[in-house]
């Protein structure tokens, strides 16, 4: 399944709902069908008496929920899509709501709002690039194991929304990285649970302000303010079965329609399954937290010496999943007034 989040506009205002794409979506045989509508009518097929209860129970209309259901929980929701798309484009659910929709009739929304966010660093190239640019080796510990910081869950932006440039840095940047999401969670997971635990994999844009992330990686903390102002995410959550193996798959970025990174997932050092094992080891996990990859190999403007600029339209990709567009914002129109105070004397 290709699972999104949208928001449709309503008596009571703008409603999110969990969809899965079926088909092309911007054709007009295509169509996005709402996940808890076609619960149910999944539950009206089980005898139900109260479908629609059931069905706002079981199918939420929150990804993040949704997925808590585990696997078991997204074969059912497979099986709701598939007997939705398959009645009438007429047809309502049981209390009357729609099962489809058009990609035109709805606004995206973040594909979901997870518990929490680790992005990691696992491509040499993009590591080493990195590290020339500093006049450094690749630190030893980096091959060891697989590092990470936690970004902020709350500034991901919907797919096709403009990036705020904060007030407080000069220097705006992307990077072209790919996420897995969790289906299930736990402690000290093997690595064979781990890849089990994923639910399915989505393309990631990190944004970064490169000024600021200079000085606070001079004072070994971070990064925080650098790059928690946003991130990109989606636009679809590609399930595992669907996509397969995502070393296979090869990401792209493209600026201003010119491609601009080309990579194949195989090159990183470390797998996702073995990145949720590690980020699991003495702590639990949860359903719907996000894990991105880190910038592959040739992923960022500062690799190519060309850092962004207002009005340019950033679009990263993950064969088979989908593009996800972006469009940077006016400089230093995101708020954020950061005043850094003057060195001692």
């Amino acid at each position: 399944m290709r699972l999104g989040t949208v928001g449709i506009r309503g008596p009571l205002g703008l409603a999110a709902r969990v969809v899965a794409e079926f088909g092309d979506s911007q054709s007009e045989g295509g169509r996005l069908i709402d996940v808890t509508a076609a619960g149910e009518l999944w539950w009206q097929g089980q005898g139900s008496g109260d479908p629609a209860g059931w069905a706002l129970a079981t199918f939420p209309p929150d990804l993040a929920r949704l997925l808590k259901g585990g696997r078991r929980g997204l074969e059912m929701a497979a099986e709701a899509v598939d007997l939705a798309a398959r009645e009438s484009a007429e047809r309502l659910s049981p209390s009357g709501a729609r099962l489809r929709y058009q990609a035109r009739e709805v606004e995206r929304l973040p594909l979901l709002r997870p518990p929490l966010l680790r992005d990691f660093y696992a491509f040499e190239e993009h590591v080493a690039a990195g590290a020339q640019r500093r006049g450094e080796a690749i630190p030893e510990p980096w091959y060891r194991r697989p590092v990470y910081y936690k970004g902020n869950p709350a500034t991901l932006l919907p797919p096709g929304a403009l990036v705020p440039w904060p007030a407080y840095t000069d220097t705006l940047d992307y990077e072209l990285e790919v996420a897995c999401i969790l289906l299930s969670g736990g402690r000290d997971l093997s690595l064979e649970a781990a890849q089990q635990a994923i639910a399915g994999y989505t393309v990631f844009c990190d944004f970064s302000a490169r000024d600021i992330q200079a000085d606070e990686m001079q004072v070994r903390l971070g990064p925080a303010k650098s790059k928690d102002f946003a991130s990109g995410l989606g636009p679809w959550l590609v399930t595992a079965d669907e996509l397969g193996d995502p070393s296979e798959m090869e990401a792209r970025a493209y600026l201003n329609g010119e491609l601009v990174a080309h990579s194949r997932l195989g090159q990183a050092r470390w797998s996702f399954a073995e990145m949720v094992s590690y980020a699991s080891g003495g702590e639990p996990l949860e359903a719907g937290e996000v894990l991105a990859s880190g910038t592959v190999g040739g992923g960022s403007g500062q690799e190519r010496g060309r850092f962004l600029e207002p009005g340019d339209r950033v679009e990263c990709e993950l064969e088979n999943t989908g593009r996800l567009v972006h469009v940077i914002g006016p400089r230093h129109g995101g708020g954020g007034e950061l005043v850094a105070k003057p060195p001692r004397a």
